[in-house]
């Protein structure tokens, strides 16, 4: 079922994925996808997740079928807004799943309005070592400053790879809105939201993460130190997955069966 939500002017476009069997009133399972993608993103996995939760999958702000933001922010706290009032649409507290950039939105909803998240699962959160964000490279700031958005997105995206080799190609929906994905991402989130400083105290004081996870084809790469070190700072299990980085997507019934053992059921 499709549905949108309002957020001081901003359409945010939404699905829902729910089995027979699943309540109407059953705590929601909310999904937040990272960058250069959309809600598409967790179609699998929400597919298998449906026959235990109702699962959400929202397209952020300027991606899928979400509108441009009204006031022209794309910054976290504009995102966390958004996130809060899907959740807030579909029933407080949710749960949340949130994979790569969608983790920091997810974190900076546990530093504003923790109590509207139940249990929260983070996927290879974007940052490094340090538990700071990843970081802008001045070149592809440069380009993007030069108006030269979709070569530094060319550029991000050739950087990123994915070491999966059951990944599966690009499915029709996701490939719908790849480009206004991708650029929206490079044009309004790159250069800030990527040297953002999660604050780790008060995302663990919530209690509300219940696991890192980390694919198993991701040990050995940069994402490795960040992801245990997110789950160092939150204090809680690191869960090792099968897949790279996209695992969610690429490995759905394995990482549904997982996030299963983590939520219950």
């Amino acid at each position: 079922m499709d549905f949108t939500v309002e957020n001081a002017g901003t359409t945010i476009a939404c699905r829902e994925y729910a089995g027979p069997v699943v309540s109407s009133d059953a705590p929601a399972l909310v999904c937040v996808h990272g960058a250069c993608v959309d809600g598409a993103f967790f179609d699998g996995i929400a597919c298998e997740l449906s026959r235990n939760y109702r699962v959400i999958a929202y397209d952020r702000r300027g991606c899928g079928g979400s509108s441009d933001a009204a006031d022209g922010s794309y910054d976290l706290a504009a995102q966390a807004a958004d996130l809060q009032a899907v959740i807030e649409h579909v029933g407080a507290p949710a749960n949340v799943l949130a994979h790569s950039a969608g983790t920091l939105v997810a974190l900076e909803l546990l530093r504003t309005e923790p109590h509207l998240v139940a249990r929260a699962i983070l996927h290879e959160p974007a940052v490094s070592a340090k538990g700071v964000g990843m970081g802008a490279a001045p070149v592809l700031l440069d380009m993007i400053a030069a108006g030269k958005v979709s070569r530094a997105l060319r550029l991000f995206l050739g950087a990123l790879g994915d070491l999966d080799p059951e990944a599966p190609g690009t499915t029709e929906p996701e490939a719908k809105h790849a480009l206004r994905n991708g650029r929206c991402f490079m044009a309004n989130e790159y250069g800030t939201n990527m040297t953002y400083a999660p604050d780790w105290e008060r995302a663990r004081a919530s209690k509300a993460v219940s696991a890192v996870f980390l694919g198993e084809l991701s040990v050995g790469t940069p994402r490795e130190a960040g992801t245990r070190m997110a789950a160092e700072l939150l204090g809680c299990p690191l869960v090792m997955v099968p897949g790279a980085h996209n695992g969610l997507r690429d490995r759905p019934t394995a990482a549904a069966q997982t996030v299963r053992g983590i939520l219950g059921l």
